[in-house]
């Protein structure tokens, strides 16, 4: 038997034993599950942000702006010298 299906075995009997004999179930407190919420309510906006993000990037990616294609043109002027100056 391969490391791999001996550590399935392991899990699956494992999960078996607690699904038979679960632990006594205690008191909940509300601050906790105020802080579980909100942290699921931060994964979830996080998550759909990256997805949204994600979409739009392949939109940009798929159009060029006109103002890409033209060549670049760079100006450079000297200033003046004042009349005042040395």
């Amino acid at each position: 038997m391969k490391t791999r299906h001996l550590l399935v075995m392991v899990l699956v009997v494992a999960l078996l034993v607690m699904a038979l004999h679960p632990a006594p179930a205690e008191a909940f407190d509300p601050m906790v599950a105020i802080a579980v919420a909100g942290a699921v309510a931060a994964v979830v906006v996080i998550v759909v942000y990256l997805v949204i993000a994600n979409m739009e990037g392949d939109r940009r990616s798929e159009v060029v702006p006109p103002a890409a294609e033209a060549p670049v043109l760079v100006v450079y002027v000297t200033p003046a010298a004042a009349p005042d100056a040395p």
